[in-house]
């Protein structure tokens, strides 16, 4: 049967095709965990992927959410040449591409429930059903394998990634997909509108906000009209980061209080005072209106306001800077001379500043299933990892369907073309965000690799949860949440005083946030066991095989 047909019953039977894959693998794990510590133990540091566990040919199942979803495609081709080479044998990659985000966990649930449906390799998100498949031995526990075939794996992913898919019994069972950089935002600031208006560039948050009141009402495009905004942005709390972290406060978010307690930080005093700020500028005209409506929530229409050059502030994307950016093409089309800038973050008034970080954790992850030994899966990832494979799935071959051009990615080929090829359709799966994401700039690169400083002093303060299952918080914090933006962004829009802050925290505390606080305190102090445990850990079984 060729390969087209088999895409083509995939399509129409994924139950039957997963069944065929299951027979024709033959792969099951049957080692015991003694020999598996017996064979980890006997092989020599740093092994090559070019020793294989078997000269059999390997058939891969492994589910697939990004890209076009293009079957049969030139990237599954090319990658089943370069597993074919590094494993030295024959492989053959059956993707199975999930369906709409509405749909995709009752198919992953699906799937999973029985051994002759589950795929090799799963690609899935932040699921309540990860534990239950590791009680049930259905995820299989990685670590012999990746120190033995996925040193590409270890040298990317850092200790504090790593930790967050760690299991206290020292095994994993599952690996990070696609981890953000440690920040991808940035305060963003019209460079032009500061020369027309003989400005500096801001630095502290009085600073900040007298330029944007200078945006909004001193003609800083000089079109004689009133017609700019000083600050715009989505109706998430992260447009307004320049504010609230200038004061080292994130209301998302438990953070760590001086006294080593920790507090949700919707609740600290300080929030008044952003929030009392925030309804002054609303009040003048500096905040965008359309910020504080849900509307605003689609990526879309921010970027049609970034592109119609009529906002002189955003916190927003650094990608933002790559000249390939779309959004970034439509501003310059609609405003050839004008030019955004992204400046260090902004000081509040004890001269604290950060950005935005990320979690580390990674927004999805990928598990071995019991349907494959792990040794072949492991090799499969660590393959997928290596930069030069990751360049040809993400980006096409160089010379044919991009160029490089002084350190500038130049696609050779239009945005459909690629879909055709399944550009980006292993996407999310071993996703770097390295040099080896070459559609950034060389200084786009290194605004990213600075962002990790910039953004590190909200990472000491902000909590991250290593538990996927919080009861409390399901329960309690959607009701919590909705009363917190009401109220928030009814102060800010002058709708409700902004006293009514005061009378917050007895609303949290009677729509169960005593409860959430109990659970938090007691994941946040076990936690911090298990790290003490993970480091020692990770010194003696990862840092050997990176």
């Amino acid at each position: 049967m060729n390969k087209t047909m088999q895409r083509t019953m995939l399509a129409v039977s994924l139950a039957a095709i997963m069944a065929v894959a299951a027979c024709s693998n033959g792969n099951e794990n049957t080692k015991s965990d003694a020999e598996n510590k017996k064979a980890t133990n006997t092989t020599s540091n740093a092994t090559s992927n070019t020793e294989t566990v078997s000269s059999e040919p390997l058939n891969v199942t492994m589910t697939l959410m990004a890209g076009s979803k293009t079957p049969d495609s030139w990237a599954e081709h090319t990658l089943e040449e370069e597993l074919s080479k590094a494993m030295n044998r024959k492989v053959d990659v059956q993707p199975i591409f999930l369906p709409d985000w509405s749909e995709l966990n009752t198919k992953i649930n699906l799937m999973m429930s029985a051994k002759d449906t589950r795929p090799n390799i799963l690609w899935t998100g932040d699921t309540k059903e990860f534990s239950k498949w590791v009680e049930a031995g259905i995820a299989q526990d990685l670590t012999p394998s990746l120190q033995k075939y996925g040193k590409d794996i270890l040298d990317y992913y850092t200790q504090d990634t790593m930790f967050y898919h760690w299991d206290k019994s020292g095994k994993i069972f599952r690996v990070p997909g696609d981890v953000p950089e440690a920040s991808y935002m940035t305060t963003i600031l019209r460079k032009d509108w500061l020369d027309n208006l003989g400005l500096q560039e801001p630095k502290t948050l009085d600073e900040y906000v007298n330029v944007l009141r200078a945006f909004t009402k001193d003609d800083p495009d000089k079109n004689g009209k009133n017609d700019t905004y000083g600050l715009s942005g989505d109706n998430y709390y992260r447009s307004l980061a320049p504010f609230f972290y200038a004061y080292g406060i994130d209301v998302e978010n438990f953070m760590k209080q001086d006294d080593g307690s920790i507090k949700f930080g919707a609740l600290m005093p300080q929030v008044k005072t952003v929030l009392e700020l925030l309804q002054g500028l609303y009040k003048e005209g500096v905040l965008d209106p359309r910020m504080t409506t849900s509307a605003n929530n689609d990526d879309g229409k921010v970027n049609d306001i970034f592109a119609s050059g009529k906002v002189g502030s955003f916190y927003r994307w650094v990608d933002y800077f790559n000249p390939g950016n779309s959004t970034t093409i439509s501003f310059k089309k609609l405003n050839p001379t004008g030019q955004y800038i992204s400046i260090d973050p902004i000081q509040g008034p004890d001269g604290f500043s950060s950005d935005m970080p990320d979690a580390q954790i990674g927004w999805c992850y990928l598990i071995v299933t019991d349907t494959i030994d792990t040794d072949s899966a492991v090799q499969v990832l660590d393959t997928m990892a290596k930069p030069e494979v990751f360049k040809q799935l993400a980006f096409g071959k160089e010379g044919e369907h991009y160029t490089m051009n002084k350190g500038e990615f130049v696609p050779t080929i239009q945005p459909e073309e690629g879909s055709k090829l399944g550009l980006g359709n292993f996407g999310w799966i071993m996703q770097r965000k390295d040099a080896a994401n070459i559609k950034n700039t060389p200084e786009v690169t290194e605004m990213f690799t600075k962002k990790i400083e910039t953004s590190q002093p909200m990472r000491d303060k902000i909590v991250v949860f290593k538990a996927i299952d919080r009861p409390e918080w399901d329960k309690y914090s959607a009701d919590i949440k909705k009363v917190r933006d009401e109220l928030f962004w009814g102060i800010i829009t002058g709708k409700t005083p902004v006293s009514a802050f005061d009378d917050f925290e007895k609303q949290y505390l009677k729509l169960g946030g005593k409860q959430i606080d109990e659970e938090a305190v007691s994941l946040f102090n076990t936690q911090q066991e298990e790290r003490t445990a993970y480091d020692a850990w990770y010194e003696a079984n990862i840092v050997p095989y990176k």
